[in-house]
């Protein structure tokens, strides 16, 4: 089910409840990607990336920003974010786009999907309500919290009570939570393991700090980075490194999901180590609307 937007109605909605004037954003309607703002100079828009179970199935999308002026093009999505850094306005920035998001979603997709959105590190510990302003726009589109992901970087994880704070307060709202990119910045999955414990013996936990505070966080998922299912394509060995990484995941309660999967071969290796779930251009590019991956000049599509 998806919600037809009418302009007028949003922008009071959405200045009672966010306190945000949708008019000094500019906010209007699109054909080719639904609802667009500005803010500090940039034109912001929405696109999902489909996030599948092993058989194909889309269970979820990841809403990704795309910024963009006239006078520097396309930037990056953390770029826009630090613009909003400096001109210190993160939280309106953070409302307004998670937002866009929300409601380019409803308008688009099945909302029974689950709806993945990024939260910057530095919002996370400078705010007290975390997701409460956002929830009055969830009820008035009867979007269950349940289905809202809120993805945290790895290295936003550290020893901060602050953090920890957060996230306890996201999910007692009823928010689910996942941790990104993980092992991004880590240079081989062998520093997971002792490397004298042989390849198919976890290190004491212990003596993985990094790990483990990822573990203390008790996230619903975790995001592989693409550079972990890449070096499990190196050989057997990193391969079964990878299956007892998802293994302790799974003992932690935790899914995980396999991020930047660009072929077959690398969605065969995250499917035999036992991930749970998939993302990547193999299954399907970021866009307003649905979009299919080019598998041409590859063997077919992956078996269920």
């Amino acid at each position: 089910m998806t919600h037809q937007l009418d302009l007028a109605d949003l922008k009071r909605m959405l200045g009672i409840n966010l306190f945000l004037d949708l008019d000094e954003h500019a906010l209007m309607k699109t054909r080719q990607q639904g609802l667009v703002c500005t803010c500090l100079g940039l034109r912001l828009a929405s696109v999902f990336q489909p996030i599948v179970k092993l058989d194909g199935a889309v269970i979820g999308r990841e809403a990704l920003l795309r910024a963009s002026s006239d006078a520097t093009g396309e930037l990056l999505p953390n770029k826009a974010f630090d613009l909003a850094v400096e001109s210190q306005k993160l939280v309106q920035f953070d409302r307004l786009v998670r937002t866009i998001h929300l409601l380019n979603h409803a308008n688009a997709f099945d909302q029974r999907e689950l709806l993945f959105l990024n939260v910057h590190p530095q919002l996370l510990t400078s705010v007290s309500d975390h997701g409460r302003t956002f929830e009055q726009i969830l009820h008035y589109y009867s979007v269950p919290i349940t289905q809202v992901v809120i993805e945290i970087t790895e290295s936003a994880v550290k020893d901060d009570a602050r953090l920890e704070e957060a996230v306890n307060n996201y999910r007692s709202v009823g928010y689910r939570i996942a941790v990104d990119n993980f092992g991004s910045g880590h240079s081989a999955l062998d520093k997971l393991f002792h490397p004298r414990a042989g390849w198919d013996k976890p290190a004491s936990i212990g003596g993985l700090p990094w790990l483990t505070r990822v573990l203390d966080l008790r996230p619903d998922f975790v995001k592989l980075d693409g550079e972990v299912i890449r070096q499990a394509e190196s050989g057997t060995a990193a391969a079964l490194i990878l299956h007892r990484l998802v293994s302790l995941f799974h003992e932690a309660g935790t899914q995980v999901i396999a991020q930047h999967i660009e072929t077959e071969q690398q969605a065969e290796i995250a499917r035999n180590a036992g991930v749970d779930l998939l993302q990547g251009h193999y299954f399907g590019f970021p866009g307003f609307m649905e979009t299919e991956p080019d598998r041409s000049d590859r063997s077919g599509p992956l078996a269920a």
